[in-house]
């Protein structure tokens, strides 16, 4: 916009004195006004330069200095008095109370009509604000044109910083840069300063979600004006537009023409947004169809491999699945603006860190719910620590907790949908708990969980049809079999540790085992028949049937 000095610069408005020493005469104007009324600053836009005469001021420094505070209040540009009908001079205690303010006063010549000085300067200040208008239409066209020709954001940064001929970059809201104009190589000094001491700027910024200005020291002789511009594709975690050496910036450009840039880069975003989240879609339904029970014989290894190979799926035999989900989140539910820009913004960062430290790792989303998958084709021997080192560092960035769980590995393709149940498992029972971990493993299920949910009496039915009379013996006899046949079989059959472990004679062993042959009128050994015998004698255990 234009300022007051950049007005009284011009020898056309030579005439025009500044009457105070301490007038601060950057002020922008954005319209100029004649007033003669005393309470004029209620009616006035802000940024307006006031012509008057100050008639109702005659005689009265202290109601002067007092409509000179409302003014300064609004804030106006300054305050243009035509000396010499009714002031011939100001007084003192007026300039001095100015100069308290930094408020500009200004002597308009008597010779001059204040219809005449004002028409001249919103002449003046309208053309300078035509010319900016049509230069930020111009940035507009231009790089609307680039964005349609398919320019990503560092071309458009790059042109950016050509047309300001100043520094300009682009972070995401991971503070991270992710494009910036050519200064930065071809400048020594912001070669060399640290991103690091940018970021609590930009996260104050980030936080507030409005432009700011703020002083950026790059070392101790160095220091510049910095300008930061949100740009909102997420309602809470904003990109923001970084522009050094904000109080150098050429004519005519304007914050109108940063505006329609940054609106070029909104929409540039926007369009890699929802390019991103159609190829996610692809990404869900894969994982869906893979993570799916179906048939062994409609799952061939060669088919998967060909139809995953460009989503990265590779011949392995260590597969296992991750689920990564929200602390404190539902399963399939995005309550608000917030888990949405939560959920595209995690899936941006594990993909990142996936890449950087897992070999082989996949990221997919998981289909019907706000949770992702990750398909590791490697083995990991340090999986929990890269998991909680990628939780941590972004928690460092963005207020969003994660929580993985894990399946057990397997060795090939078809198996992939046994992972991911048990990934599944752990996931939903994490989700009941108020567990502080960060990872979680898949509890592999012991006999009690296997039959949890099988009727009792198909249990006691299987027992007495394997076991017989042993299933739950009555006499002294009945129970001294069934012990040492359960110490036989636990034993691998050896005679020897048998009666070593129940302290008796080999030969008490091999008679009772002899007995036992009797009643199943088959080998202990037999391979089947062992198998049912331990399966039965757990089964029909005290302790697993209460």
């Amino acid at each position: 916009m234009t300022t007051l000095k950049a007005i009284l610069d011009l020898p056309s408005f030579s005439t025009i004195q500044v009457l105070n020493k301490q007038a601060d005469l950057s002020r922008e104007v954005y319209t100029i006004e004649i007033s003669e009324t005393p309470d004029v600053a209620v009616y006035l836009p802000k940024h307006t330069l006031l012509l008057t005469t100050a008639m109702a001021f005659k005689d009265d420094p202290k109601k002067l200095c007092a409509f000179i505070q409302s003014l300064n209040d609004l804030p106006v540009a300054g305050l243009g008095i035509k000396l010499g009908r009714f002031i011939s001079k100001l007084d003192e205690e007026v300039i001095a109370f100015a100069d308290k303010l930094n408020f500009p006063l200004l002597q308009i010549p008597s010779t001059v009509g204040l219809g005449r000085i004002s028409h001249q300067l919103l002449s003046y200040v309208w053309d300078q604000q035509t010319d900016k208008l049509y230069y930020a239409l111009d940035i507009q066209k231009k790089f609307s044109n680039l964005m349609i020709k398919g320019a990503d954001l560092k071309i458009l940064i790059s042109h950016l910083g050509t047309i300001l001929k100043r520094p300009v970059m682009m972070v995401n809201p991971f503070t991270e840069i992710i494009a910036e104009s050519k200064h930065f190589q071809q400048h020594l000094s912001l070669a060399n300063y640290d991103h690091q001491q940018l970021i609590p700027h930009l996260k104050k910024i980030q936080d507030t979600n409005k432009e700011s200005t703020f002083l950026f020291e790059i070392d101790k002789d160095n220091k510049l004006l910095v300008s930061v511009f949100p740009i909102k594709i997420n309602a809470y975690f904003p990109y923001l537009l970084v522009i050094f050496k904000a109080d150098q910036i050429p004519y005519p450009f304007s914050q109108f023409a940063i505006e329609q840039a940054n609106t070029v880069l909104l929409h540039t975003l926007y369009k890699n947004l929802k390019i991103r989240e159609s190829k996610l879609q692809l990404r869900e339904t894969f994982f869906s169809q893979l993570t799916k029970k179906t048939n062994q014989n409609e799952k061939t290894v060669m088919n998967w491999l060909d139809y995953g190979k460009d989503y990265g799926l590779i011949q392995s035999t260590n597969y296992k699945i991750i689920i990564v989900h929200f602390e404190n989140s539902e399963w399939n539910t995005i309550s608000n603006e917030l888990e949405t820009d939560q959920y595209h913004l995690t899936y941006e960062w594990l993909e990142k860190q996936l890449a950087n430290h897992f070999e082989g790792a996949l990221l997919f989303p998981i289909k019907d719910s706000i949770h992702y998958g990750i398909l590791l084709q490697e083995p990991e021997y340090k999986l929990k620590n890269k998991l909680c080192l990628i939780h941590r560092q972004l928690q460092e960035k963005l207020p969003i907790a994660l929580h993985f769980s894990i399946g057990n590995e397997v060795n090939d393709i078809n198996s992939i949908y046994f992972s991911y149940q048990e990934a599944l498992a752990t996931c939903k029972t994490v989700m009941n708990t108020d567990s502080l971990e960060i990872v979680h493993y898949y509890q592999t299920k012991g006999f009690n969980q296997l039959i949890e949910h099988t009727p009792l009496a198909q249990v006691e039915h299987f027992c007495i049809t394997t076991l017989k009379k042993l299933a739950y013996p009555i006499s002294e006899m009945d129970k001294e079999l069934r012990k040492t046949l359960k110490v036989y079989l636990e034993s691998q059959c050896d005679i020897t540790l048998t009666a070593k472990l129940l302290f008796i004679h080999r030969n008490t062993v091999k008679y009772r085992i002899v007995k036992c042959e009797e009643i199943y009128k088959t080998p202990i050994n037999d391979p089947t028949l062992s198998l049912k015998l331990r399966l039965a004698l757990e089964l029909s255990d005290d302790t697993t049937l209460n």
